[in-house]
């Protein structure tokens, strides 16, 4: 316990700088994860389980496209900026190549996406929802999270981020009445991204944190190139996250969606706050790094142990007050199952926080891209051969049975990459 202790003191308390970027991610994580949990007991009370695993049905298909239209530059871009901190040029330089990269992969997905809509009738049945839905694409192009993060200016990200979702829920509270409301629902949440966004890049251009720059072909070009290998790697989580409520969706109904969701919204929350340490120390790592490598990998070692010790706490305070915590969350009876899949979740945050930290801090920083991606994507073929099947016989458990085993099995790949190439080696 001491070390412990000694470990959180040297992290957070002898550097300001790091300790004050955490403290405003932990609060933009709040906004982001906290937040919406507030307002996902009264949606779940108010609509009902279908209507609310409709509008979660829908977020989850959009979110491929929106991370087309990330294409991995919230890493790439992030580390591109950090790298280059104090050339004002430079950071101009990639904003505006990043800017227009992402207008182009956006372009590309509304494409597709209208082609969905007009030919397939599970999409149709209900296309203004998606519509709507397809709102945070737009907004994900107008925030560029990657600039301020890269020039580790987290209170701005943060001002921005919060206030609009603290209005969201007095205006989810006033407007949605009943469970013909859950269009509405779903508006409020996407508009207060979308203005999220707008304010972003109003701060950016009144701070005049970059200049006014011509993109380049070459320039768009090749930030899409040096992202792709974080897309793909993004891609293959995706398939095994997203993908899973999307298939219990197609193969079940919109009522298992909101079951599942329910508890699993839950976990994720906690999994996003813990996550943001992975993000907040990202710039800093790629700075240890060219300073030393072994500074680097004992810094990394020590948040691993902080975050693995809070992860294994929450993990069994999950499993144990499961029920307790559904029927505190949900008066309605549609929910009851959900307490059953929150015990299945209960080891994930473990699992998916430290292979985050592994995938983002050890494998990119140390130049471990290509195994990074063969392990993401065995981890989705891995996760893709599981997930029918376990939905078929398990229905809204299925899902959380697939993603534990998963995140353990990519764990396992990690860790077998991480001893071969000696990356915790340390000379005497």
């Amino acid at each position: 316990m001491n070390k412990f202790i000694q470990y959180k003191s040297k992290i957070f308390f002898l550097d300001k700088t790091l300790r004050k970027n955490f403290s405003y991610l932990f609060i933009l994580q709040i906004a982001n994860y906290v937040i919406p949990l507030i307002i996902i007991p009264y949606l779940g009370n108010v609509l009902g389980a279908e209507n609310f695993g409709k509008i979660v049905f829908a977020q989850a298909f959009v979110g491929y496209f929106l991370l087309f239209t990330d294409f991995g530059f919230n890493v790439s871009a992030t580390k591109d900026i950090a790298d280059c901190l104090g050339d004002k040029h430079k950071i101009s330089e990639f904003f505006w190549n990043t800017f227009i990269a992402k207008g182009l992969l956006m372009f590309i997905s509304l494409l597709f996406f209208v082609v969905i809509l007009l030919f397939f009738d599970r999409f149709k049945e209900d296309k203004i929802l998606f519509l709507i839905s397809f709102i945070n694409v737009f907004s994900s192009l107008l925030f560029p999270v990657w600039l301020f993060q890269g020039m580790e200016k987290m209170k701005l990200i943060t001002i921005i981020n919060t206030l609009p979702k603290i209005l969201m829920i007095f205006f989810i509270f006033y407007f949605v009445k009943d469970a013909s409301d859950y269009r509405i629902a779903l508006l409020i949440q996407v508009l207060v991204n979308l203005s999220s966004a707008i304010l972003s890049l109003f701060f950016v251009f009144f701070q005049k944190l970059v200049y006014l720059n011509t993109p380049t072909v070459k320039g768009v070009y090749n930030q899409i190139i040096k992202s792709s290998h974080i897309f793909l790697s993004s891609l293959s989580s995706n398939l095994y996250t997203t993908t899973n409520t999307v298939i219990l969706g197609l193969v079940i109904n919109n009522n298992a969606v909101g079951i599942y969701s329910a508890a699993d919204k839950l976990v994720r929350a906690i999994v996003g706050l813990l996550s943001s340490i992975t993000q907040v120390i990202f710039p800093r790592i790629n700075i240890y790094y060219h300073e030393s490598k072994q500074k680097c990998v004992n810094f990394i070692k020590k948040i691993i142990i902080i975050v693995a010790v809070i992860s294994v706490i929450l993990g069994l305070g999950i499993y144990s007050f499961s029920e307790f915590i559904m029927k505190i969350m949900f008066k309605n009876g549609d929910f009851t199952q959900s307490a059953a899949v929150l015990r299945y979740c209960s080891a994930l945050p473990f699992f998916a926080v430290i292979n985050g930290l592994i995938a983002v801090n050890i494998f990119i920083t140390f130049g471990l891209k290509k195994e990074l991606l063969k392990i993401v994507f065995m981890g989705c073929i891995f996760s893709l051969i599981l997930i029918y099947p376990l939905v078929f016989f398990f229905k809204e458990i299925g899902p959380a049975i697939c993603s534990t085993i998963t995140e353990i099995f990519i764990m396992i790949l990690f860790l077998k990459v991480i001893k071969t190439k000696n990356v915790f080696y340390e000379k005497k």
